[in-house]
Parts: structure tokens; C-alpha cells; sequence
């Protein structure tokens, strides 16, 4: 499960496995996952060390 905000819906979701559409190694230690919201808008979480964003983001 993924704690994730939508932009588009302004709210935030707990998003099952299921709605990952893509993964991706960016630098050392971080990852980018791509999912969807349940009215199939695209989100980005991105995971892992000294991840420092502002604003809604998963930790």
C-alpha cells in the first residue's frame, strides 16, 4: 500500500499495488514509483534516502 496525493483531486489516497504503472531507479538510493488515483490520475511518489520535497509526499 501507497500513501499518495493527487494534485488533481486534492486529496490524498492508500493505493494498493495494483495501481503502480512504472518504477524507476533514479540516483543511489531513490526510486520513483508511478501510480494512478482511483479516477486514474497520474501520481509520483518518489522513496528512499534524504528524500527532502516540499509539500504532500510519502514518506
Amino acid at each position: 500500500m501507497f500513501l499518495a496525493y493527487c494534485d488533481e483531486c486534492e486529496e490524498r489516497f492508500l493505493l494498493p499495488a495494483n495501481h503502480i504503472t512504472a518504477v524507476h531507479n533514479l540516483d543511489s538510493g531513490v526510486i520513483a514509483i508511478e501510480l494512478t488515483c482511483y479516477e486514474r490520475h497520474k501520481i509520483v511518489v518518489l522513496s528512499g534516502k534524504d528524500i527532502d520535497i516540499p509539500g504532500p509526499a510519502t514518506v
